[in-house]
């Protein structure tokens, strides 16, 4: 079952369920994520959720001190469809295994480095935590 299918079944059983926040929440995500084409592909939700993921974060940044609750259970609710992302130790190990690949080693190689994590491994990483790892291994 793809994940856009995993997101409506989902979203149905909280229909059910008379979930309200998690049906919204499915819903307008299906809805995202369906815009270009009605069967995205796995990446292409992803991405979507990151970027509901992303604005969460500044929403609950704005609120400050006042409840943040029902984002906070939306953002819950997001993460739990994302792939299991690499963890910074191997994360760092596989950037140095193809640092050590490269003739040269500097700054300049960034995108040769971001495209080879990329590759071996998809959606599993996070690309800002990557790109911080590669720089400094990169010197």
């Amino acid at each position: 079952m793809t994940l856009i299918e995993t997101i409506r079944t989902d979203r149905l059983a909280a229909m059910k369920e008379r979930d309200e926040l998690r049906k919204n929440l499915l819903g307008t995500l299906y809805a995202a994520a369906t815009r270009e084409t009605k069967t995205p592909d796995d990446a292409t939700v992803v991405r979507t959720i990151r970027a509901f993921l992303k604005a969460l974060d500044e929403t609950i940044a704005a609120l400050g001190t006042r409840d943040s609750t029902p984002q906070q259970r939306e953002r819950a609710l997001l993460e739990a469809y994302l792939p299991a992302t690499l963890g910074a130790d191997a994360l760092r190990a596989s950037v140095a295994e193809i640092v050590s690949t490269l003739p040269e080693r500097s700054p300049r190689a960034l995108g040769q480095v971001m495209a080879a994590l990329k590759e071996r491994h998809g959606a599993a990483i996070d690309m800002k935590q990557a790109s911080a790892i590669a720089r400094e291994a990169l010197g």
